[in-house]
């Protein structure tokens, strides 16, 4: 039998929200929300793997010298790509004659923590900003963009069309936890007032974790997605995307789920 959780089960802390971020970047957002008085519930359904070969970004970062501009779209994107160059025997020092391109405030921040201050760092902090702030000075130019295996054309398709040569090598991959799907199941079944999702994969990789009535139970439960991309994903699996803030930022996020709560 399918369960509801009610008002009258709510915690005396708060409210039961989801998290769903992989292991090792959850810790900012369930902090947060401890902050706003809720309770997070977090069972990653994803994590981050390698790539299935390093050989096409090894290959890039050898030509670093030919590079114009580095674009880096996350935190993962980041870590893969400096973890790869160490590897390699360089330092940080073997981008100083290169821009880089940070897609929002966070990767600008993990790029911080490498030795580096990002050059550049666009108004909209998704994909679509990185071209919009791209693509009137990259014609002739040569850019790398290493990038996740699941990753949108979006960026060497624009990039290309506006006359650059983008090298977009695979520097990560991921795939849901083990025992996810047990661990969801339960804290759908045990009741959550709000499931959150900060990228279209932790999505795809929710939705396919569960059984049908666990999956039932999730179309009941409001979402806070962090951004259009994330939501339309949610919203084409049959998800009730409640919350969504106006930047696509963790803090922003966490303040649309305090206003959310607050209104209820």
């Amino acid at each position: 039998m399918l369960t509801k959780r009610t008002s009258e089960q709510t915690s005396p802390v708060g409210q039961r929200v989801l998290v769903t971020r992989a292991a090792d970047q959850a810790a900012a957002l369930t902090a947060a929300l401890h902050e706003i008085g809720v309770e997070p519930i977090v069972v990653p359904t994803i994590e981050i793997v390698p790539p299935a070969s390093f050989a096409e970004l090894d290959q890039a970062i050898a030509e670093l010298d030919r590079v114009d501009y580095l674009i880096l779209t996350s935190v993962n994107a980041v870590n893969a790509f400096f973890d790869r160059l160490a590897a390699q025997g360089l330092s940080p020092q073997a981008l100083s004659a290169l821009q880089t391109v940070a897609v929002g405030p966070k990767s600008a921040e993990a790029l911080a923590q490498r030795g580096i201050d990002a050059d550049l760092v666009p108004k909209d902090y998704r994909a679509e900003g990185v071209v919009s702030l791209l693509k009137d000075r990259v014609s002739g130019k040569r850019l790398l963009y290493p990038k996740a295996a699941l990753a949108r054309d979006l960026i060497p398709a624009e990039l290309t069309s506006a006359g650059a040569e983008v090298i977009a090598p695979i520097a990560y991959a991921s795939a849901p936890p083990v025992e996810a799907a047990e661990k969801l199941q339960k804290a759908l079944a045990d009741g959550l007032d709000l499931l959150t999702f900060t990228a279209s994969s932790t999505v795809q990789n929710f939705v396919a974790l569960l059984d049908t009535e666990s999956l039932t139970l999730a179309k009941q439960t409001p979402v806070a997605s962090i951004g259009p991309l994330t939501s339309e994903t949610a919203r084409k699996l049959g998800l009730n995307v409640t919350v969504e803030p106006k930047s696509s930022t963790l803090d922003e996020l966490v303040k649309a789920i305090r206003n959310y709560f607050e209104q209820l």
